[in-house]
Order: C-alpha cells, then sequence, then structure tokens
C-alpha cells in the first residue's frame, strides 16, 4: 500500500471516529477544522509501520473509536494526544511487531508515475523501456496518454 493509498484509508477512519463529536471552538473555519483533521491524519499515518495492511489500519482505528468513546468526556473532538494515546493502545502486538528488514527502499516506479503525470522530468528509461512502462500501465499508475507527451519529445529529437 503506498502513502496516498494509506492516508484515503486513514481519512476515511478518522472521519468515523469524530462522526457524533461537534468541531472544537477553535477551529472556526472549515480551511481550520480540515487543515486539523489532515495534521491529526499525518500524525496517525506515522504511527503505523511502513508494512502496515489495510486491514490492520481499520481494525486498530475501529479498536481506539471504541476506547475513544470509553474514555473521552466532552463532545468535542478528541485531542491529537487521545487519539494517539488511544491508537497505540489499540494496535495488536503483530501490527507493531512489523518491522522491514534492510534499509528503506523507495517505489520507484509510485514516483517516478507520479512525475510523469505532473510532466515532470524523469529517467528516459520509464519512457521508452517497454518493461517499464508496461508495469506502470499494468498498475494503473499512468495511462498511454500521459506518455504521449514525452514520446513527442523523443521522437523530434530523433531518440529511440
Amino acid at each position: 500500500m503506498n502513502y496516498d493509498q494509506r492516508i484515503h484509508v486513514i481519512i476515511g477512519e478518522f472521519a468515523k471516529l469524530i462522526a457524533g463529536y461537534a468541531v472544537p471552538k477553535h477551529l472556526s473555519t472549515r480551511a481550520a477544522e480540515e487543515e486539523e483533521a489532515r495534521n491529526i491524519c499525518r500524525m496517525i499515518n506515522q504511527k503505523f509501520p511502513n508494512d502496515a495492511t489495510e486491514d490492520q489500519i481499520r481494525g486498530t482505528m475501529d479498536r481506539a473509536l471504541l476506547k475513544l468513546k470509553e474514555t473521552h468526556t466532552s463532545r468535542t473532538w478528541p485531542t491529537a494526544a487521545d487519539i494517539s494515546k488511544a491508537i497505540s493502545k489499540s494496535m495488536l502486538r503483530e501490527v507493531k511487531g512489523i518491522v522491514k528488514s534492510g534499509p528503506f527502499t523507495p517505489d520507484v516506479a509510485s514516483i517516478n508515475a507520479k512525475r510523469i503525470k505532473a510532466g515532470e522530468p524523469v529517467a528516459q528509461t520509464y519512457i521508452t523501456n517497454q518493461s517499464n512502462v508496461q508495469a506502470m500501465l499494468d498498475t494503473g499508475l499512468i495511462t498511454s496518454q500521459d506518455l504521449q507527451p514525452y514520446k513527442n519529445y523523443l521522437s523530434f529529437h530523433g531518440i529511440d
């Protein structure tokens, strides 16, 4: 699961977690409310190991929701600290124990696909190497239309 997928899952679970609570008064605008929610979701994301699955995240968040319902006494959103404590207490041993061995290895296909979608420079092999291109197409990271400006550029300069 990549970062965007994790954040999407966490945002959905966070929405369930705060449902039924009033927005704190200090978050007087919709923008302030969204910024606070975004920051809390980023904090929640950091609580989970890189290899946590969607089911593990959902299960932990569901248990955290129950812990907060049991302990939170205010009618407004729980604080980020309260949410953090509830999540930490709700993590199962196997979620806490996930440790990726070896150094961090980024998902280069996903990174380059985002660059292609944004029209940013990428290594030529991500345009000309058929296995790289096919892998990104097969996983839905890019479309053939996303590649067209790059192919036009290479064709204009006589590069195969």
